[in-house]
């Protein structure tokens, strides 16, 4: 279903015919990577959890989130159009697919060494506090002075839904992670935001690319490439004993 969204994005006049140059320049952006980049490897991942590999499981969780992050911006953020009950079921179906394999994944936490949750954590909690620092200054000077930001008027938005999503979940979602994962409490929830992180971050360079924005287009595949880079180190280090049933600490 994504990859049918990302191809009627990217032919048909239809699904964008409403919107500004600038939004469709990053919506159509985006379909690109999730064509070329989401897809395969949301099958990729797919293929591996089935063999029941812990790691592939996180991994694919991750891109659970990533599907839910998108379709989010598509159902809220694209004029309505013939293809609006899609984005509501592929939102639907990700979201049921993500909170299902959560809970399963839950079950169990991974003992991660102190070098790995130190490092993992230090990152998530610095991705967190830079790109939110990177919206603010956007959008408080906005605020302070009522003017609204010239990106988002490009747009045509009302609120732009990046900012929306990353200062409301994900960007929480980092800083709450890393903590966690630094003090060795909660590592799974680390381990699914880092793998997050790798497609997330790298579809908004993706779509600012679209726009011209260079300087953002490398910081975030720079911050993708860190997060796969930690996640494999995260995984890699691991304690002796690898994971605990949760259910079985007093």
């Amino acid at each position: 279903m994504l990859a049918t969204l990302s191809v009627s994005g990217i032919t048909l006049p239809g699904p964008y015919a409403r919107e500004l140059p600038a939004w469709i320049a990053q919506a159509r952006g985006q379909d690109w990577f999730d064509l070329w980049i989401a897809v395969p490897w949301l099958t990729i991942c797919a293929t591996r959890a089935r063999d029941g590999a812990r790691t592939w499981s996180l991994l694919l969780a991750g891109a659970y989130a990533y599907v839910v992050y998108a379709l989010a911006i598509h159902a809220f953020a694209i004029h309505f159009n013939a293809l609006f009950l899609v984005y509501c079921t592929t939102l639907g179906l990700a979201g049921y697919a993500l909170i299902a394999l959560a809970l399963e994944l839950a079950a169990t936490e991974d003992r991660v060494d102190r070098r790995a949750a130190h490092l993992g954590g230090g990152l998530l909690v610095t991705l967190g506090a830079l790109f939110g620092a990177l919206w603010l200054a956007e959008d408080v000077p906005a605020m302070m002075t009522g003017v609204t930001p010239t990106a988002l008027g490009d747009t045509g938005l009302f609120t732009n839904p990046v900012h929306v999503l990353d200062l409301a979940f994900v960007l929480p979602a980092h800083a709450l992670a890393g903590v966690w994962l630094w003090r060795r409490h909660r590592t799974v929830l680390a381990q699914v935001v880092l793998a997050f992180g790798i497609v997330w971050a790298a579809s908004i360079g993706a779509m600012v690319v679209a726009t011209g924005a260079a300087p953002l287009a490398v910081g975030m595949f720079v911050a993708a490439a860190a997060s796969a880079v930690v996640f494999v180190r995260v995984r890699r280090y691991r304690d002796a004993t690898s994971s605990r049933v949760i259910a079985a600490e007093p």
